[in-house]
């Protein structure tokens, strides 16, 4: 797989002290710098890419989210000067950035295809019949749901379709199958759709 280069160091450039998870941010001496563009969203929260960087421990991920966020969260740099704050803050977008990409399998692939070149757009549809056949009267079948217990058993069957994508996904990251993964991408972005109006129809019923 090709791999962005990170440029991230595990000392800080100023006091040569260690670095919270490589982050430009010493708590030390109060240096705080940008991080490049180039640098991958796992290594800002030092996450392996091999064998499969799609396999995102979820549990480390956001143990690691909230150790980086506190040492640059805006509110820590405070008293560092305005220049430092806005660095800080710029820091802090970046980290939720990477934390909400990587925490969500969709937004994960979608961030690997834009990797090797194959972004996807709005546009982008499924070329299956009967698969969109099935999106479309899933999402009648909860418009026209009188009660919770109908909806929830959709989106229960839905859940299943998600992770058996999820999963599907995985294996075509592993064999480095991108325009596999793409179409997978499309399918799943289609299932989180019905997902959310699953989600949409209870608060209505519920309410």
């Amino acid at each position: 797989m090709r791999r962005l280069l990170s440029t991230l160091a595990s000392r800080c450039a100023s006091c040569s002290r260690p670095l919270v998870m490589r982050l430009p941010a010493c708590t030390s001496c109060g240096s705080i710098s940008p991080i490049p563009n180039s640098v991958p969203f796992h290594d800002l929260f030092s996450l392996p890419t091999r064998p499969n960087p799609f396999i995102v421990d979820q549990t480390l991920l956001k143990r690691r989210f909230r150790e980086a966020q506190a040492v640059c969260h805006p509110d820590s740099w405070a008293s560092k000067g305005q220049h430092n704050q806005d660095v800080a803050q710029g820091l802090s977008s970046r980290l939720n950035e990477a934390y909400n990409t990587l925490a969500s399998p969709l937004r994960r692939a979608e961030y690997l295809l834009g990797q090797h070149g194959l972004g996807i757009s709005e546009t982008d549809q499924l070329e299956h019949a009967e698969l969109i056949m099935e999106v479309m009267e899933t999402r009648e079948s909860i418009d026209d749901a009188g009660d919770p217990d109908t909806v929830t058993q959709i989106m229960d069957e839905n859940a299943e379709k998600i992770g058996g994508i999820v999963a599907e996904m995985e294996g075509l990251v592993g064999r480095e199958d991108w325009m596999g993964l793409k179409e997978a991408a499309v399918r799943l972005r289609y299932q989180e759709s019905i997902a959310n109006a699953g989600k949409e129809k209870l608060d209505k019923l519920e309410s």
